[in-house]
């Protein structure tokens, strides 16, 4: 541990997630690692631990010293693990100090191009025929797959869930008419719909997403209170020292309030938010609750 004698950061810091590289999270970490590495005078090495939805890292960084030196970017999902299994090798919210937010991001609906005329018309006709209309996301249990659960139960709907392996594969299928829609984030979908091939009719957040602002929200077109909002952050192991996750604290926010950082984050379709630790410990607990209750209410099998 950081004695009080010894300036932090002394050493190299390793931020570590647990998605295969490339993805949102491995580009994250990498954009938070770079100007994070400049600001500190000290390397911040990014390390994936791809596996379990993220559980590999989680299960690594839970039980890491907490000196400060390792470190975890933390997705969305950290909050549907403990809904969606029955055992983890780690607490999600006790075996963790929490620094900060980094971006938020919402979930779009998307369909091919010209197969329904826009989101109210495709809950219509999921009305009129129950179960015949299907959905892919990346996988079983990810957030897209709550997010669509969700969909359908504050609509009074039932969709099939179709999972695949990773967002492009989602985007393939819609295109060629092996499911319905899709529900992912606007890097995976952005492309196909600048083309003119997907249709976007619906985005998570409560209000209108800047990076597409014409684009309605679920809750303004088929479900009033409907509000998901998917997030990284930064977390360390549970008793690493208060001055040590302040300091964290505050290089995020000078990290997120540089315009390059705020630039390459955008162009993920993230908006950089940073948060106290308690913000983000908060944001945690109750989506924790909140798809808990959707994972039951769904009849999803717990693994």
């Amino acid at each position: 541990m950081a004695s009080a004698e010894e300036a932090y950061p002394s050493r190299p810091i390793t931020l570590m997630h647990g998605f295969a590289p490339g993805g949102n999270a491995d580009s994250m970490s990498r954009i938070m690692a770079d100007q994070m590495s400049r600001d500190l005078g000290q390397p911040v090495v990014v390390e994936a631990k791809p596996g379990a939805g993220g559980n590999i890292a989680s299960a690594v960084v839970a039980k890491a010293r907490p000196d400060g030196y390792t470190l975890q970017l933390l997705v969305g999902g950290h909050a549907v693990s403990p809904a969606l299994y029955k055992t983890l090798r780690y607490d999600p919210v006790k075996d963790y100090a929490f620094v900060s937010t980094v971006a938020k991001f919402p979930f779009f609906i998307a369909a091919r191009a010209g197969k329904f005329a826009s989101l109210q018309d495709l809950i219509a006709k999921a009305k009129e025929k129950p179960g015949s209309l299907s959905f892919a996301t990346a996988g079983v249990g990810t957030t897209q797959h709550l997010t669509g659960e969700l969909l359908a139960q504050q609509t009074g709907v039932r969709f099939i869930h179709i999972p695949y392996q990773g967002g492009p594969a989602t985007v393939t299928a819609v295109l060629r008419g092996d499911v319905d829609f899709l529900v992912d984030t606007g890097t995976v979908i952005r492309g196909q719909a600048e083309a003119g091939a997907l249709d976007i009719l619906g985005v998570s957040s409560r209000e209108r997403w800047p990076e597409s602002p014409k684009v309605p929200t679920v809750a303004e077109t088929v479900a009033p209170d409907f509000d998901v909002i998917s997030w990284t952050g930064i977390g360390a192991p549970a008793g690493t020292p208060d001055a040590v996750v302040a300091a964290l604290n505050a290089e995020v926010k000078r990290a997120l309030a540089d315009v390059t950082v705020q630039e390459r984050l955008r162009a993920l379709d993230a908006q950089p938010a940073p948060s106290s630790s308690e913000e983000l410990r908060a944001l945690l607990t109750k989506q924790i609750a909140t798809w808990t209750r959707v994972v039951d209410e769904a009849g999803i099998e717990k693994r």
